[in-house]
């Protein structure tokens, strides 16, 4: 009896001990957790991260070309600088924007040289899907072209400016733009922005919608060259163009010209809403048709009255020769505000 009560109190006591072990681990598991890593949430399938998109960094490139190189781009985003140089390369840098490759459209048959390439940018990585934009993005985007480079750009809101290069064609959705050393023709469009051309050659066709035109020290690189400029909303500012073609349109802004009334030559200004004002040189000689509606007309230089036309309405007219005569035309229309011609 006395061994039987011992052995029960051994193995009481070993199972005392064990069950104490066993509350001790149970409690440890639920008071302090095993820590998850930290990539994955409690309750959730971790999932592996996509691709990264290399979007913002430096990118350079070079291509050897001809020196009649036609060099063409659009581009989403950035300010664009295209400076000319006496070199037969073309060479970009897009500053913390997409990578951009050269693709070569046409090669010269004499020399075997790129007569014209695209700018054309790159996929972020292999791996992406659909179809890729072309058009290049950065903070800036610096181009140095030949001398005799022609430039094609199209661009959504990108401030372009363009220097020292042989023609230009600049189309963009908004932003400035200002040419300047512009040998052999200038095409510009903004829808919103100011549009400036100074020290440049060749014919020109300028359009804006919301901004202002100002063009100085320009003239034609070949007999016949025209000079158009038109803006829906904005003034329209000419000074010192040696054009003969001139026609100059603003819907709503007031039209100024500044320069020379040439033999043989063609000058048309017109406003809807604003007014024409014109500074000429005091032999300035040819005929002169105005019209305008509520406002005036006057001219500091002398011309003789040939018709004037007084209707009921706010319409009137004049026709009347400048000078002596002479074949150059001169067309002055506003249907709400002044017109004045003031001596140089």
């Amino acid at each position: 009896m006395f061994f039987r009560s011992r052995k029960l109190t051994i193995v009481s006591a070993i199972a005392a001990i064990t069950m104490a072990a066993a509350g001790a681990v149970f409690a440890q598991s639920t008071s302090a957790p095993m820590p998850l890593p930290p990539t994955v949430e409690r309750g959730r399938v971790p999932r592996v991260a996509p691709p990264v998109r290399i979007w913002n960094e430096d990118h350079e490139r070079a291509i050897k070309t001809d020196a009649n190189i036609n060099l063409s781009l659009c581009v989403l985003q950035g300010d664009v600088k295209v400076n000319g140089w006496n070199r037969n390369e073309v060479r970009i840098l897009v500053t913390n924007g997409r990578n951009f490759t050269f693709k070569v459209q046409q090669k010269s048959a004499r020399s075997g040289d790129p007569v014209w390439i695209m700018a054309v940018a790159e996929a972020a990585n292999k791996e992406q899907a659909g179809p890729i934009s072309e058009c290049l993005r950065g903070d800036e985007i610096e181009i140095d072209a030949p001398v005799n480079a022609t430039f094609n750009l199209k661009g959504q809101e990108v401030n372009t400016v363009v220097d020292g290069i042989r023609r230009v064609s600049v189309k963009n959705a908004g932003g400035d733009i200002s040419v300047r050393n512009i040998s052999d023709g200038v095409t510009a469009a903004t829808y919103r922005g100011d549009l400036t051309v100074e020290q440049s050659k060749g014919a020109m066709v300028l359009e804006n919608t919301a901004g202002n035109i100002l063009v100085f020290d320009a003239g034609p690189s070949e007999i016949g060259d025209i000079f158009k400029a038109k803006t829906t909303s904005g003034a329209i500012s000419v000074q010192k163009i040696g054009h003969r073609q001139i026609e100059v349109n603003s819907i709503s802004g007031t039209v100024a010209y500044n320069g020379d009334i040439l033999s043989g030559g063609s000058y048309s200004f017109w406003t809807s809403n604003g007014s024409i004002k014109l500074s000429l040189p005091a032999n300035s000689s040819g005929m002169l048709t105005a019209s305008y509606g509520y406002g005036s007309f006057n001219s500091e230089l002398p011309f003789k009255l040939n018709t004037e036309t007084v209707t009921p309405g706010p319409v009137k007219s004049i026709i009347a020769t400048m000078g002596s005569g002479g074949d150059a035309t001169l067309k002055l229309t506003t249907n709400n505000g002044s017109i004045s011609i003031k001596k140089q």
